[in-house]
Parts: structure tokens; C-alpha cells; sequence
């Protein structure tokens, strides 16, 4: 008899083990481990650093709140420093030692697009912000961009000028930051630019750029009416300041990688000529959605306001939010494939006002498609909205 419970025992215990050992990665019976790639440290560390605070409020919320299908979400949150062999020894630390079951980020194009290989190979359910048609084109499986697309920035401002503000004859200069995301935005407006049979001045803007006088002067000589800008918050009011010092005073309309409250503290009263596209809405705006934001964060964080008031926190809030939903639509029984097949259920997800309404298919990841413009107000420090939520126009 004892030998009998004996193996009893041991056919428990291997029962047991064998139970575990069909965990899927990343998914334990009380844990769920995400991953995230954003710039800490780097040249873009305005934006990331503030989305991942967001990340981690968000989740500590769910989890105070009971967690998902009872799990708590453990983050693990990796600096990239803006580097693409940085972003890809984070992708492998993830995927490899914390066993993540998916990834919010990378906060670039480059380092997404080097990444697809290893995500589509591992299949991990993939949320970057990563906001270039080049992202989604071909499809992928894997990879759910929770930004809006430049492409449609583009068509919501061109539309803007061309037919809100009844610009006759407008002379446009477009200048872009001399990294990959640059070269696809460039293409993408040089092709809106031609649908309203419009030619566009190029000025190219380095990154780290402080002094951009020939440029600036480059633009007053081509006699500019009208400014498009992708770069950072810090690049675009390095490029406002230069346009006040040589009286170049026209209107600049940004990518939403520049729309942040970041533009006006460092621009000052030369940020009043910036007009901005972003798929999010601001800290302060009035909506559901936003007010919810505010409760949360200033429970765990009181007295935030200041730090919080970016736009870059409003996009870090939106990435866990479409993570939570599909995680929530996925089951009790999750793994990566139940994920991905629970986010393509998301049809007009609605944000109450955070952001645009969100859809993915089994064909189509595009998420975000709706964008308001916001004209700088250096007075309040704030980006107010001067038009609702807009569609692009269809290319002529």
C-alpha cells in the first residue's frame, strides 16, 4: 500500500509540473509579465519617459483594482536610449530572462521596424507607437500600433490649410529630423502636398539640433507662407525660436512627435505660431475619458499636475488601456495567439474622449485613425484644440 501511495504521488506531482510546464509564456496563475521598450535617457526621452510613468500608474490601478481575470500585471520597463542594437538587447532581455507575454512599445519607427523580425519569430503580441503606415505595411500579425498614422497628420493639416484657412498660393516648407521616421514622413507629405497640386521646400533638422539658423533662413529666402515640421518637441522649438529671431513669422504645423505641451516650455512666445496634429487629447480637456485620467494618476501621484499636463502622458495611458481590454477579452485562459484574437475584436473602442474611437480587424491593425489639430498658447502653457475629431480626406 505504501509503494501504491507512492506513486500516487509521484503521478500528482507530475501532473502538477506538467500543468505548469503549459503556462504560456509570460502567464503564470497569479502574473502577467508585459515588457516595454522606450528612450529613458536619449534624445526622445521627453516623450518616453513620461509614457512609461503613465504605464506604470495604469497598471498599478488594475492591480489595486484586483487585476485581470484574477492576475496582477508585473511591467518590466527597458531603456532603449533611442539606439536600434540598444532596443534589440532589450527585445532579447524581455523575450529571453522575464519571459514577457507582450511588449508595449518601441516609441520609434526605426527600432520597431528592426524589431519585426524578432517579434513576428516569437510571436509576441507587439503595442508600439510607431506612428508610419510603414509599421502596418505589409501586415502584421503581431504588431498593433496604438498611435495614430504621420500619413494622416498630414492630411488633417494639408486639408487644414488648404481649405480651413483658404490659403491662396501657399508656399510650403517641410522640414524633417535626419533619422528613419524623417524619410517615410517626408515621402508622406510630399505626396498629400501633390493631391492639392502643391510643391514643398525641403530643409532637413538634426536631432540634437539647437541653432537652425540657415535653415530658417533658407525658408525666409524660399518666401514661406507655411511651415511642416517632424522632429521632437526640443528640434521643433529650437526651429520656433530661430523663426522669431529672423522675423520668419508664419505658421508651423507639427507631427504629433512635436505636439506636446514640451514645444511651448521650451519654445515660450515663439511657440504661438505652432499648430499641432495628435490622435490624443491633452491632460486638462474636458472629457470623461481625461477626467478619469486625472482622478487616477493624482491618487497615486497627488500634487502631479505639472508633469502629468503633456500629451506624451495621455499616449502612455492609451497603450495599457488597449493591452487591458484585449487581456480582459482574451480569458481567464490566455496565451500570446488568445491575445492577439481578443484585440481584433476591438470595433470603435471608445476611450471617452482620450483619444479617437480604436478598431483592429484579423486584416487590418491601423487602431488609430482620427486626429485633432491644437494651436500653442504660450500664456497658459497649454495646446488648446481648434478642430474635433477629424478623419483624413481621401488623396485626390
Amino acid at each position: 500500500m505504501r509503494f501504491v501511495g507512492f506513486l500516487v504521488l509521484i503521478v500528482l506531482v507530475s501532473q502538477g509540473n506538467l500543468a505548469y510546464s503549459k503556462e504560456a509564456r509570460g502567464v503564470t496563475k497569479d502574473s502577467i509579465i508585459i515588457g516595454s521598450i522606450a528612450d529613458h535617457t536619449g534624445p526622445t526621452s521627453n516623450i518616453g519617459v513620461v509614457m512609461v510613468e503613465a504605464y506604470k500608474i495604469f497598471f498599478r490601478h488594475i492591480n489595486d483594482e484586483g487585476g485581470i481575470n484574477g492576475r496582477k500585471i508585473k511591467l518590466v520597463a527597458e531603456d532603449s536610449r533611442y539606439s536600434i542594437p540598444a532596443s534589440i538587447a532589450a527585445f532579447k532581455k524581455l523575450l529571453f530572462k522575464d519571459q514577457m507575454l507582450a511588449l508595449l512599445g518601441p516609441v520609434s519607427v526605426g527600432e520597431t521596424k528592426v524589431l519585426f523580425r524578432h517579434i513576428e519569430k516569437e510571436n509576441i503580441p507587439t503595442l508600439p507607437w510607431a506612428p508610419d503606415e510603414s509599421v502596418m505595411k505589409p501586415y502584421k500579425r503581431y504588431v498593433f500600433p496604438t498611435s495614430g498614422f504621420y500619413d494622416n497628420e498630414w492630411g488633417v493639416t494639408l486639408d487644414y490649410i488648404v481649405n480651413k484657412l483658404r490659403s491662396k498660393n501657399p508656399k510650403i516648407a517641410m522640414a524633417t529630423v535626419d533619422v528613419e521616421s524623417g524619410k517615410v514622413v517626408r515621402a508622406s507629405a510630399v505626396a498629400w502636398a501633390e493631391s492639392y497640386g502643391l510643391k514643398l521646400h525641403h530643409e532637413t533638422v538634426p536631432m540634437s539640433a539647437i541653432d537652425v539658423t540657415s535653415q530658417v533662413l533658407s525658408m525666409k529666402r524660399a518666401g514661406v507662407t507655411h511651415i511642416l515640421i517632424h522632429h521632437v518637441a526640443p528640434g521643433a522649438a529650437a526651429v520656433l525660436k530661430d523663426m522669431k529671431k529672423f522675423d520668419l513669422d508664419v505658421p508651423m504645423f507639427g507631427t504629433s512627435a512635436a505636439c506636446t505641451e514640451d514645444v511651448i516650455r521650451i519654445g515660450g512666445e515663439a511657440s504661438k505660431n505652432f499648430v499641432g496634429a495628435s490622435p490624443y487629447s491633452s491632460w486638462y480637456e474636458e472629457s470623461q475619458g481625461m477626467a478619469n485620467v486625472r482622478k487616477i494618476s493624482l491618487k497615486y501621484n497627488p500634487g502631479a499636475e505639472k508633469s502629468y499636463s503633456i500629451k506624451s502622458y495621455s499616449m502612455g495611458w492609451v497603450v495599457p488601456l488597449i493591452l487591458c481590454e484585449g487581456i480582459k477579452r482574451a480569458g481567464k485562459d490566455l496565451d500570446g495567439e488568445k491575445l492577439v484574437a481578443a484585440l481584433e475584436t476591438l470595433k470603435d473602442f471608445d476611450t471617452n474622449g482620450i483619444c479617437g474611437l480604436i478598431t483592429y480587424t484579423p486584416s487590418m491593425h491601423y487602431g488609430l485613425n482620427y486626429n485633432k489639430l491644437f494651436r500653442a498658447d504660450p500664456k497658459s502653457g497649454k495646446l488648446i484644440p481648434i478642430t474635433e475629431w477629424k478623419l483624413p480626406p481621401a488623396k485626390k
